[in-house]
């Protein structure tokens, strides 16, 4: 009797597509651009953090080195923006409507908190919600003002991190989830700003929040958990287009979900190489203003390639 032996392929060592997923349209992206780290030490040439400004720059994050790069898209050119002053640890980097940058740091020798930097020479103009016992990993604008953070702490026998609103007076944080996650990750609003999208890291799912009418707390009929990711490592940033869609980032995966707006997978992006373990640590996706262009970053953490790559995707980005 003849017995059949199973055979690995090309991506099962690495991160192998789930059954569910696969059937999903899918496009490869294009690598656009190598973001120029030493390879000295690979481990910690992380990006995180994309976003636009005003005038078409793309601006990313190092974490573990705690500088922003500025990346002039129609030259294809790369330039160091600035390096953060005592240990900050840049996680997400938004541009508010005056110009101003706005960036989350895990950690610091002051602990974690809000940089506002100005957007000509990336000095720091102030710095806010300093608070201790949290590690603020991503933040999104309010239509009526202030900001949503998520909060990259907690474990699983204390599961403490949750979702904080500021004021637009800068000073007042209001908890809209007080607790219970393990690690709240990507946030974004709807293109209404009725509902918030959160990745939970440490438990792999996407939450989707409806809030009040004031913004400040979550409606329980209206919120739920529309999906669980499979993998070791778990969901990390988002973004939200014009239609609604919401793009989760694969850490660890070299791929990106695409979910509609009402949380069903529609498709994904996969990075070149993947199959074989390259640039897998892919941490955000953003859409070029005006534009249906993504842009995604990611790294292999074995020989310190950093890049950006780029697709074409369902929608334009959010106004």
């Amino acid at each position: 009797m003849q017995i059949n032996k199973l055979s690995y392929q090309d991506e099962d060592q690495f991160c192998p597509i789930p059954p569910n997923e696969k059937g999903l349209p899918t496009a490869v992206a294009a690598h656009f651009i190598n973001i120029p780290l030493s390879k000295e030490k690979p481990a910690i040439n992380i990006l995180e953090g994309l976003n636009f400004d005003k005038s078409d720059h793309l601006y990313v994050c190092v974490p573990p080195q705690g500088d922003i790069y500025r990346i002039d898209v129609k030259a294809k050119e790369v330039h160091k923006f600035t390096h953060l002053p005592h240990q900050m640890i840049p996680s997400a980097l938004k541009v508010y409507p005056d110009g101003r940058l706005f960036v989350t740091s895990a950690a610091s020798d002051h602990g974690c908190s809000v940089a506002i930097l100005d957007p000509e020479d990336g000095h720091v103009i102030k710095e806010l919600a300093n608070l201790s016992g949290h590690m603020f990993d991503d933040l999104a604008f309010a239509k009526k003002g202030g900001f949503y953070l998520s909060d990259l702490g907690g474990t699983l026998d204390r599961p403490t991190a949750g979702i904080y609103y500021v004021a637009p007076d800068e000073k007042t944080v209001t908890p809209v989830v007080k607790s219970g996650m393990i690690a709240s990750n990507g946030i974004g609003l709807d293109p209404e700003g009725k509902s918030l999208w959160v990745t939970e890291y440490g438990r792999g799912c996407l939450h989707h929040l409806g809030l009040s009418k004031d913004g400040k707390a979550i409606v329980p009929s209206l919120s739920n958990i529309p999906y669980y990711f499979t993998g070791m490592e778990g969901p990390d940033s988002l973004t939200v287009d014009n239609d609604g869609n919401v793009y989760v980032s694969m850490c660890g995966q070299g791929r990106f979900l695409i979910f509609n707006k009402n949380g069903f997978p529609i498709g994904q992006i996969l990075l070149p190489g993947r199959e074989k373990g390259d640039m897998l640590k892919s941490t955000h996706i953003i859409i070029r203003p005006h534009t249906s262009e993504a842009y995604m970053c990611s790294s292999n953490l074995k020989t310190g390639e950093a890049a950006i790559f780029k697709a074409q995707v369902y929608a334009q980005a959010m106004t």
